[in-house]
């Protein structure tokens, strides 16, 4: 059976989020870099694939996804020796697909903060304000709390804390996630919780490097 392939932009968060997955979980991905969103995911054989031309886009043996949140589910549930990541009580799991949910909201606050940035644009002050709303809420699930949704690290877990390393792109907004006090203490737990993480963290901020630098 052919590994499951990834459609990728290597500094895409939602694309990181799902390497991370794949990564901790023990699944061998093949990866295929994309250069150029906008032709290569629009040709007919991949807008079959995926309607919405976006990356992640994955394809396992027939079954096509989109959205990192929905391949990150399945690749858990399908290929994780446990359920820790992605709880099959649903009591437990609600929980995570909540703070997903919320996640994503908060992801695409901070995408209007960065992206931006990418076509030479000034970022909307309300966008700044958003997101530290958004970093408020965050700080306020955390509230006496280890982790974002239950007693050990989830899936939940990694996905904010990579939407929140996003906000690397754009320093000079000055939005620090760390201000906020809870999660100034969650996020090195949720770094440290797995050695992948850190490997990926370290991969993220080279890449990022050299396209500062270029």
């Amino acid at each position: 059976m052919a590994p499951p392939t990834l459609f990728n932009v290597t500094l895409s968060p939602p694309c990181r989020l799902v390497r991370l997955v794949a990564g901790i979980i023990g699944v061998d991905l093949k990866v295929v870099d994309v250069k150029d969103i906008s032709k290569e995911m629009k040709t007919p054989e991949m807008l079959k694939k995926n309607p919405q031309h976006t990356v992640p886009t994955l394809e396992d043996n027939g079954v096509y996804l989109a959205e990192s949140r929905a391949i990150a589910m399945y690749l858990i549930s399908k290929y994780a020796k446990d359920d820790s990541l992605y709880p099959k009580d649903v009591n437990k799991r609600v929980l995570v697909d909540q703070r997903l949910f919320y996640d994503q909201d908060l992801y695409n606050k901070i995408l209007n903060v960065f992206l931006p940035k990418f076509f030479g644009k000034q970022t909307d002050p309300s966008s700044i304000e958003k997101v530290n709303e958004g970093l408020e809420t965050l700080n306020r699930m955390l509230d006496g709390k280890q982790w974002l949704a239950g007693d050990n690290v989830t899936l939940a877990d990694y996905a904010v804390a990579i939407s929140l390393s996003s906000l690397d792109f754009v320093p000079e907004s000055g939005i620090d996630p760390k201000k906020q006090p809870n999660i100034n203490q969650w996020l090195p737990r949720v770094e440290n919780s797995h050695p992948k993480y850190g490997e990926h963290l370290k991969e993220f901020h080279e890449a990022l490097k050299k396209l500062t630098q270029k």
